[in-house]
């Protein structure tokens, strides 16, 4: 156990929360920001945010990098694509990144809270049945449809990439929501264009949070032992399983540790 300030930093709930997490994105695309940095805020309510944001961050760029070789044998075709988000993302990653340097801990916590919040409905939106096709499925694969242009990959990235700078949510969650809702990507590949636009975009802003000093070897350290393993084992399962309820289920379990993370602001 290591001490900074008043904090704790225990191994065993990071790596647990590393665990989960790590599992869930190679299963979804989702949880390498929003379910590990949930689980952190509730482990470890009285940390700095900042070192949340910036040791996730960290180690999320270690375990993408796993999850995008473990994708490689399926042949997804996501260079391209991944690289026109990350372009996008990049630039405002590096701005949020600094932009959480200028915010107090009392408020960035809210804002992640919030974030989170709103990312768990999101995903239980989505999975809810649409019309008489129902849920889709990940063993279902839609038609055929063209490539996203580059252009609008890279305006998303942006987007996300300000978020994600800022809070280390979004390059899995945000950028999949995006891709499989208004960009009509197919499920599996989308995930596998996130995960490499996110590592791309990750090793920026990790760099950028590592620079500021928000960055704790010991918490980032933890998280990386769990979320390794986890992501090659979810990646293993990925194409067996249907992903719909799965990801409804996920955005529940973000949004009650967002509200849970929201409770606890006032202690």
């Amino acid at each position: 156990m290591m001490e900074l300030g008043a904090a704790p930093i225990q191994l065993l709930p990071a790596v647990l929360v590393g665990l989960v997490g790590g599992t869930l994105v190679g299963l979804t695309g989702v949880g390498a920001g929003s379910v590990i940095a949930a689980g952190l805020l509730v482990a470890f309510p009285t940390l700095d945010a900042k070192l949340i944001v910036g040791s996730a961050t960290a180690q999320a760029v270690v375990m993408k990098l796993f999850g995008v070789l473990a994708r490689r044998r399926w042949q997804f075709r996501e260079g391209r694509l991944g690289v026109a988000m990350a372009l996008g993302a990049i630039p405002m990653a590096m701005a949020g990144a600094w932009a959480s340097s200028l915010i107090g801990g009392d408020v960035l916590r809210p804002i992640m809270a919030v974030v989170l919040l709103i990312v768990g409905l999101v995903l239980v939106a989505q999975a809810v049945p649409r019309g008489a096709d129902g849920p889709t499925s990940s063993r279902i694969e839609d038609e055929a449809a063209p490539d996203p242009k580059h252009a609008h990959l890279g305006i998303v990235g942006a987007l996300v990439g300000f978020v994600a700078g800022m809070t280390s949510i979004g390059t899995g969650t945000l950028f999949v929501s995006a891709l499989i809702g208004p960009l009509r990507m197919d499920a599996h590949r989308a995930v596998a264009v996130a995960l490499l636009a996110g590592m791309m975009t990750l090793i920026v802003s990790g760099a950028t949070h590592a620079l500021l000093g928000h960055v704790d070897v010991v918490l980032a350290g933890g998280v990386l032992l769990g979320s390794v393993p986890g992501v090659l084992l979810g990646t293993a399962t990925s194409r067996r399983l249907t992903v719909g309820a799965l990801r409804g289920t996920i955005g529940a379990g973000i949004a009650v540790a967002a509200v849970v993370a929201l409770a606890r602001l006032g202690r």
